[in-house]
């Protein structure tokens, strides 16, 4: 498991090349700019992903479940234009793209063939009162292109979180509803809203999410203290966990929480009560990380 050592980002960005899969993905900033950097599966070894989209939107990076493919929204080349998500296999380049003035960021479903997507559906100019706002998502088959709005609800994308139970068969979010209360909400593939949890929110990273197919791992707010809880959906029973320091949580992979550490430029991971801290990432030249999904 990724998260079961420590890992060294040396002398700068990575050389750009193509890697079968990739166990874990960030997207930083740092000196010469932006640069999405993976951890090849099978040489365990650091490559910047080439030819990416030039506005590429750092925060929305993620992985597909067997790290084949690379998940983010981007502006068209020029800048202008629409969002679109985009799909880009990373041994080939290949992109698939889906066009949309609505798309905020999503997510690939564990077997690869659907993409959940933020959407803001809204009528007005997206300002808190002005207008009808709606957030809502809608699902896209991959092979064949077709869309259709899953779900939708008056609110705003205010915590930007997508992500698949382990399985594929159910999807939780996290929005803002119009009185100002963050909601993760859980739906099956119908569209039902199976399960609501106010005052909880998701880290947008899609594989921190779901600890198993019936387990969330999220944080309550308000609250300045912000320890994850662990919500068993059927029933909705919560297990506070605690907290010790109060940087914020990047992503969580096999019961460890990754945060930033003491030192500039360096991870830490740590239990979900986080104790038994560890050295996770160095990074030198120091940057600043905009994304940060594992998915083994």
């Amino acid at each position: 498991m990724v998260v079961d050592r420590s890992w060294e980002i040396t002398s700068g960005v990575p050389a750009a090349r193509p890697v079968r899969a990739a166990r874990m993905v960030l997207a930083v900033r740092g000196p010469g700019g932006p640069a999405v950097i993976v951890l090849d599966a099978d040489s365990d070894t650091f490559a910047t992903v080439p030819g990416l989209p030039a506005h590429l939107a750092p925060e929305t990076v993620s992985l597909s479940d067997d790290g084949a493919r690379l998940v983010c929204t981007a502006r068209q080349d020029d800048g202008a234009g629409p969002p679109r998500v985009v799909l880009h296999t990373l041994a080939t380049g290949e992109r698939q793209e889906f066009v949309s003035d609505d798309y905020l960021r999503a997510a690939l479903s564990p077997d690869g063939d659907r993409l959940a997507v933020l959407a803001d559906l809204s009528d007005g100019p997206g300002i808190p009162g002005v207008g009808d706002e709606v957030a809502g998502v809608v699902l896209i088959d991959t092979g064949t292109g077709g869309r259709r709005t899953l779900w939708a609800a008056e609110g705003y994308w205010e915590e930007a979180s997508i992500s698949w139970s382990p399985d594929g068969q159910r999807l939780a979010a996290t929005y803002l509803t119009l009185d100002d209360v963050l909601i993760t909400v859980v739906l099956d593939l119908s569209g039902k809203e199976t399960a609501s949890f106010p005052e909880r929110v998701a880290l947008p990273g899609p594989h921190s999410v779901w600890a198993s197919e019936r387990e969330l791992i999220v944080y309550p707010e308000p609250d300045d203290e912000s320890p994850l809880i662990a919500i068993d959906v059927p029933t909705g029973a919560e297990r506070r966990f605690t907290r010790r320091s109060y940087d914020g949580y990047l992503a969580i992979s096999a019961g460890r929480v990754v945060r930033p550490g003491s030192a500039p430029g360096r991870l830490v991971t740590a239990d979900l009560d986080d104790g038994d801290e560890r050295p996770f990432l160095a990074v030198d030249p120091q940057v600043t990380i905009e994304a940060l999904d594992i998915v083994a």
